[in-house]
């Protein structure tokens, strides 16, 4: 048998995603770490670039930029040398890379990305997906964030629309219900009516039957909590805080 040349791509998500489900951050990273130098010893660009653009996600949630926006770079600079500029992969990297510079702070680079990801998405008439849904929510969150309210509010409608047809993801769906709670509190203070609507179907999608309760659903549920506090739902923000725990202690090894 001649020498591997390639890492092991799906048994490496499959681990990382494992290390996630009981939030094993030192875990994940030694798995990062281990597959990025892996990858590198046997000059798989293909193997790196899946790994580095786990990684960007992994520096990001433990809020360390220096080592999110390196790993982004060199992930950015791949997919051009891979000539994946157009295609689906490229764009799932665009997108990963578009929410960790909105993430830091750098929000108009971060819209372009967003839109060289929507025009691959486009191209390859693949919008109804759920990575596309992912790409409008994150947009949305950027633009929210640039009070540009009505173009955020455009970008999660859609994705919930989206989301609601894939199916298995009203988790999601839950989170951007709640961010347009904010977008309409903040636009207009006054519309008790709507934003109540509004968190009374987020609670609704919570907890409902079709979302697998895994470690995804924990850190939705983690997501879910500040917001549910914000508008002065304690209770179930504690419920959500207090199945997250149970979650990721039911995924321990």
């Amino acid at each position: 048998m001649g020498e591997q040349k390639a890492i092991p791509v799906t048994r490496f998500i499959g681990r990382l995603d494992a290390a996630f489900n009981r939030n094993d951050m030192k875990s994940a990273r030694e798995y990062i770490c281990f597959w990025e130098a892996e990858a590198r010893r046997l000059n798989d660009e293909r193997g790196l670039l899946a790994v580095l653009n786990e990684a960007v996600g992994y520096y990001r949630r433990t809020n360390r930029k220096t080592r999110a926006l390196e790993a982004m770079e060199e992930s950015l600079a791949l997919v051009e040398r891979l000539g994946q500029t157009n295609s689906l992969s490229g764009a799932t990297v665009f997108v990963n890379a578009a929410t960790t510079l909105s993430f830091f702070g750098s929000k108009e680079e971060a819209i372009g990305l967003y839109g060289r990801a929507a025009s691959c998405f486009e191209a390859e008439e693949k919008t109804e997906c759920y990575e596309y849904a992912a790409l409008l929510n994150n947009r949305a969150a950027t633009l929210y964030e640039m009070k540009r309210y009505d173009e955020a509010e455009t970008d999660w409608l859609s994705a919930i629309q989206i989301l609601k047809a894939v199916g298995f993801h009203d988790g999601e769906i839950a989170v951007s219900l709640l961010m347009l709670a904010h977008l309409t509190f903040d636009r207009d203070g006054s519309s008790y009516e709507k934003i109540e609507a509004l968190l009374d179907e987020a609670w609704d999608y919570i907890n409902s039957d079709n979302q697998p309760k895994d470690g995804n659903y924990a850190y939705i549920l983690r997501k879910c909590a500040p917001s549910l506090d914000y508008f002065k739902r304690p209770e179930e923000a504690q419920a959500c805080r207090d199945v997250a725990k149970e979650i990721y202690y039911d995924h321990r090894e």
